[in-house]
């Protein structure tokens, strides 16, 4: 089942794989590689492909074996797990105290702010079903146009397949999956000479010979996924344009006259009225200027690179966006990133909710059978936190004694949500404080928007739950920095102290 969490880490990669590939190979394209538009077609179907499986892949756990630089993964970790947390640490003499600061790696911060739980579960498909609601109304579209037509008068060029006219349409067309006809507008069948004709008619035949329609419709069912991405939209573009040249190369081979083909692109252009196009969504037009500009370059400026320069040049670009990839997932362990951060699995969302209801009804029966029937215990929903953390704010000791005894982690902690320790301190209640201390809560735990228990307490005023951190074992001078949505700042719990007695009691006690 694929996790919320996942989802926001594979649209991230997706486009930042797609910045370090599309611009290769719009380079390539501008390149003499332009007149090799079937070498440049299964170059962007190469790189479609990529950037779909490509992110799958480098998310998957067995994707690497070994974490070289482990500091990612706990960038929402206690601060003494000094291996993964980034620390900053300056002894001052005078005082003996130490002043240790933590610091947010900016891709946590990224995620803190861009990866919420469930606004991908409602953007993403309502985007897709809009795109799915363009798709068969194309079809459909396309189905009336094919009803509406008329047999085309050709006499001196036979076509395997019917040829169609029709008024409302400005450009030829093949449509049809599986009874594929050619649509003429019948501008053309007045305005073309026979031999243009041919030339209209070889360029649509290409189109069939390939498959183009069937490319073209996967290619649309892939686009009401990945509606959201950029990347997906130029390399669809792209891929359209390559597999007009292509056609146009092909067709312009067997008629055997450039000047020819390039004449009928212009009166095809001239035959194009300037409003919009009435054709079906499976017609692909490309006789606007700019597009219509660089077909008919390349059909009159035809010319072929060298095949070592063309080998070398394709293997060293797809050998440089590897190399790339694999030193992206050493650097961010991306493996691992959807297990660290806000699990939430599709799965798991009805026995977890139901579990945090019970918690916060206190109904101490529900609780035990859920917890029975494997309902995830340490699991946090995102704007609640775990059950355990929701009996904390609930301020139910019983519930709390409950939970740990089934072993729930009162280190458990969800972004924005702090963890059960900061929820007492938050609270004021001792008692819950102490109940998590003895059960193993770390005190100097730091969670991203929530900083510490201790300088949660030092907001509050509250004198005594300092004193029972303090005591704790809990860092006087630990400095947490803030998310960038607050603006960048160091929070200790001596520049947060909400009075001055709050302040001298620290100062007291070695604060700097």
């Amino acid at each position: 089942m694929v996790e919320v969490s996942w989802l926001a880490f594979y649209l991230l990669l997706h486009l930042l794989l797609a910045t370090m590939l599309v611009p290769v190979l719009l380079v390539a394209g501008g390149s003499r590689l332009k007149h090799q538009p079937a070498i440049m077609l299964k170059l962007w179907y190469s790189a479609a492909l990529l950037l779909i499986i490509m992110p799958m892949l480098l998310l998957q756990p067995w994707a690497l074996d070994q974490q070289l630089m482990p500091w990612f993964q706990a960038t929402i970790s206690p601060v003494l797990e000094q291996s993964t947390a980034i620390t900053a640490a300056a002894d001052i003499p005078a005082s003996g105290q130490t002043i240790q600061q933590v610091r947010w790696p900016l891709t946590s911060q990224l995620i803190y702010l861009l990866a919420p739980a469930f606004w991908l579960w409602l953007i993403l498909p309502l985007g897709a079903l809009v795109r799915v609601g363009k798709l068969f109304g194309g079809y459909y579209q396309a189905r009336r146009l094919r009803q509406e037509a008329c047999q085309a008068p050709l006499k001196s060029f036979t076509s395997p397949v019917p040829v169609l006219q029709h008024p409302a349409i400005h450009s030829a067309m093949l449509v049809g999956l599986r009874r594929p006809q050619i649509l003429l507008p019948e501008r053309y069948l007045t305005e073309l000479s026979p031999a243009q004709l041919e030339c209209v008619l070889n360029h649509e035949l290409c189109h069939l010979q390939h498959q183009d329609l069937r490319a073209y419709l996967l290619q649309q069912m892939v686009s009401c996924l990945f509606w959201w991405s950029p990347a997906w939209r130029l390399a669809a573009n792209q891929l359209n344009l390559w597999r007009e040249l292509r056609c146009d190369h092909e067709a312009v081979t067997k008629q055997g006259d450039q000047i020819l083909y390039a004449q009928t692109l212009l009166d095809c252009a001239a035959c194009t009225p300037p409003q919009k196009n009435a054709g079906a969504f499976f017609a692909q037009h490309f006789l606007r200027q700019a597009v219509l500009t660089r077909r008919i370059d390349a059909v009159l400026q035809p010319k072929a690179p060298g095949t070592v320069w063309l080998s070398a040049g394709v293997f060293s670009a797809f050998m440089l966006w590897l190399v790339a990839s694999l030193l992206l997932v050493q650097q961010w362990q991306l493996a691992e990133l959807p297990a660290r951060h806000a699990q939430v699995r599709l799965s798991q969302l009805k026995p977890l909710a139901e579990l945090l209801q019970a918690v916060q009804a206190n109904d101490t029966t529900q609780v035990v059978k859920l917890l029975q029937q494997g309902a995830p215990l340490d699991l946090p929903m995102p704007g609640d936190g775990n059950a355990l953390m929701i009996a904390v704010r609930q301020q139910l000791p019983e519930m709390v004694n409950l939970l740990l005894a089934y072993g729930a982690d009162p280190n458990v902690s969800s972004r924005g949500d702090g963890n059960a320790l900061i929820i007492a301190s938050q609270l004021g209640d001792l008692a819950l404080a102490r109940q998590l201390i003895a059960a193993g809560a770390d005190v100097n735990a730091v969670v991203l928007a929530d900083e510490s228990a201790l300088i949660n307490a030092s907001s509050r005023g509250d004198l005594a739950m300092l004193q029972l951190l303090l005591s704790s074992g809990a860092f006087i001078n630990l400095q947490v920095e803030t998310p960038l949505s607050d603006g960048p700042q160091m929070r200790s719990a001596l520049n947060r102290a909400a009075n001055e007695q709050t302040r001298q009691f620290l100062l007291a006690r070695g604060a700097r």
